[in-house]
């Protein structure tokens, strides 16, 4: 809890499990880890092209033109530059994978542009993206704000900027010393919590700013091998950095409750939407999809009170999708088949046409029911989420890979799409990463 002698040691405690693991990971952590690289690569390919994604790119192109690692969009560019696009891009469409937030787009992103600038293989780049996985869940369930304070303020990707700091350095390399230093840089790099001013409407398009994120953690391993100095063991005492980060307490009990590296707990999204919705999505799309050939006249969907912040109805901006039941319901409604053409401004318009059959109520139980125009009416019940295993609830590595293809092939082409699946999922050792990224080249 919140005492100096529970986070006396905390930093080095975070590093030295990150380091043991990095030293000795489980084939099925790193097999996991290549599908949550595949998932991201998908999403920014499908991200990058957006209307809000365009500024980004706008804005990263004074800082330089040298070809170190590969963005969405194809073009090589500076290491720090491809992390913070990538990132960006990854996280457009609220599609990427979800572990406790958006561990994905920050940490891969700043794994796999320092991975392939230092000419490295694609072992050492999935032994980096599990030591990052492994940071984001310690720090944010150690550092999870009671309640009480959650209700007020939380750090989203606060902690982000230390875990992608950790990817880069393991994928540079790093041993357990130069870990804490980077630790230490990364907490002078990393974002304010956040009070809840996202939930306004409209959205803004950038929110936890995981572009950031992601370079200030590829800085942060850049600025320790340079020789700079940041914070010395930064989570350690009762000023530590998870009173800085929107917690009120560090608490190591419960981390690892159900064992194993976390990347294994790391689930695939189904719908680009917040992650707080994809139960009732999947349960909605399930019950339209046996009433095929049926109109729907009336859709309610029933949560409890934290239901509220995602019942706003009228979209004010493509962010605001992810985040407005009624509008992802109507967009199932449509057949509209997730991915890009879910913020798609024919498809927004097309939705106000079915908004008005669609009802979001509180209530204590969560359920979804479905009124046909012939008066069939089926219900079904929402299951609960359990957020600290998604990966038990969103897709199957299949369903994974079908989502992948569908996202990366209308950009890249199938054959290009293949090739990235293959060398992901069946690298032949000591493959370069370039060996990968070279199938975003266009």
């Amino acid at each position: 809890m919140m005492t100096a002698t529970a986070t006396a040691t905390a930093t080095a405690e975070l590093t030295g499990r990150v380091h043991a693991l990095a030293a000795e990971c489980p084939p099925a952590a790193l097999d996991h880890a290549a599908r949550c690289v595949l998932d991201h690569l998908g999403c920014a390919l499908a991200g990058h092209g957006l209307s809000y994604a365009r500024p980004h790119f706008a804005a990263m192109a004074a800082l330089g033109t040298d070809p170190e690692a590969t963005c969405a969009d194809g073009v090589r560019r500076p290491a720090f530059v491809a992390a913070y696009l990538n990132a960006a891009s990854a996280n457009a469409l609220d599609y990427d994978d979800t572990l406790q937030g958006h561990p994905g787009a920050p940490i891969i992103a700043a794994a796999l542009a320092a991975a392939e600038r230092a000419g490295a293989d694609v072992g050492t780049l999935l032994t980096a993206v599990v030591a990052g996985y492994e940071a984001h869940w310690l720090l944010s369930r150690a550092g999870a704000p009671s309640p009480e304070r959650a209700a007020h303020v939380r750090g989203v990707a606060a902690w982000d900027a230390m875990s992608a700091g950790v990817a880069a350095a393991v994928a540079g390399g790093a041993d357990r010393d130069r870990l804490d230093r980077v630790v230490g840089l990364a907490a002078t790099q990393s974002l304010v919590p956040f009070v809840g001013q996202w939930y306004r409407r409209p959205m803004p398009t950038v929110k936890n700013n995981h572009g950031w994120v992601a370079a200030a953690g590829l800085l942060a391993a850049d600025l320790e091998r340079a020789g700079a100095g940041g914070l010395t063991a930064p989570l350690d005492g009762p000023e530590g950095f998870w009173a800085m980060a929107g917690s009120d307490r560090w608490d190591w009990a419960g981390v690892d409750a159900d064992g194993g590296p976390a990347i294994l707990r790391a689930g695939f999204k189904r719908y680009p939407a917040c992650w707080r919705l994809q139960q009732y999505l999947t349960v909605a799309d399930a019950l339209l999809r046996d009433g095929a050939g049926r109109e729907p006249t009336h859709i309610e969907v029933s949560g409890p009170a934290g239901l509220r912040k995602f019942a706003e109805p009228h979209v004010r901006g493509p962010a605001d999708v992810a985040f407005s039941l009624p509008t992802l319901v109507a967009l199932l409604v449509l057949g509209v088949e997730p991915g890009p053409a879910w913020v798609a401004d024919r498809a927004v318009a097309g939705t106000r046409a079915v908004l008005g059959r669609v009802e979001v109520r509180l209530a204590h139980e969560r359920a979804v029911a479905v009124t046909f125009a012939d008066g069939h009416r089926v219900v079904a019940v929402v299951p609960e989420d359990d957020y600290a295993r998604p990966r038990d609830w969103g897709l199957d590595e299949e369903e994974a890979e079908a989502k992948f293809a569908r996202l990366a092939a209308p950009v890249v082409g199938a054959a290009a799409a293949e090739g990235l699946r293959a060398a992901l999922l069946d690298p032949e050792p000591g493959r370069p990463v370039r060996s990968v990224t070279e199938h975003l080249w266009r």
